[in-house]
């Protein structure tokens, strides 16, 4: 049995920085966090666990259901216009060919899907969303309970999913194509680094 590939997919597959930054910094102005509004401020909070690092710096009972059902109406019309990284198709079908292959995700299941049909990526087994867990280190461990004593690879481009993958017992794997700087990534230690989709071609040489 092959062992699981995990990919993050803002700043790794989808191009989707922009219109998440648009989003996010409306949200926080709106809550009178002006001060975490820009786009250096906004990536610092993915250096851990992004909506942990959010209710840290914006306390209250702002995200319910109201606001949460807003939040995915709002990526799902995003997500689908959103373009892919170029190159990263190759890769991922090319690994889905020798390795079962899962999306986990801090964005929206919902959302997830509708980029993948537009973007006609259907390699994945599972897409786990941030509505099966705001951790990424549980959804990590949902996978990693159905390929028991297989290593595991989750390949990311925030350092926040590199300590999440690490204490989910997962190997974290950095790609510097997505929303960190490899200083930034460098800091999290990861197993390794991609700097190119085209490296995911060569991805078997790691395992």
């Amino acid at each position: 049995m092959s062992c699981p590939i995990l990919f993050d997919m803002d700043g790794v597959i989808a191009d989707s920085w922009q219109p998440f930054y648009a989003f996010w910094s409306q949200v926080l102005i709106n809550l009178g966090a002006e001060d975490l509004a820009s786009e250096e401020e906004i990536l610092a909070l993915f250096e851990g666990n992004f909506f942990e690092k959010l209710a840290q710096r914006v306390p209250g009972n702002w995200m319910q259901p109201a606001f949460l059902s807003h939040a995915r109406l709002a990526h799902c019309q995003f997500m689908k216009q959103c373009p892919s990284i170029p190159h990263v198709s190759e890769g991922l079908q090319h690994l889905s060919a020798h390795f079962p292959l899962y999306l986990v995700t801090s964005n929206f299941a919902e959302a997830a899907e509708h980029f993948l049909d537009n973007q006609k990526i259907d390699c994945f087994q599972e897409v786990l969303g941030m509505e099966h867990s705001f951790s990424k280190t549980d959804k990590i461990q949902t996978v990693m309970k159905q390929h028991p004593n297989l290593p595991c690879y989750f390949i990311s481009d925030t350092s926040g999913d590199l300590h999440e993958a690490r204490k989910a017992g997962a190997i974290p794997v950095a790609v510097t194509w997505g929303w960190h700087d490899r200083t930034t990534l460098e800091a999290a230690k990861p197993a390794f680094i991609l700097d190119t989709p085209a490296e995911l071609l060569e991805f078997r040489t790691h395992i």
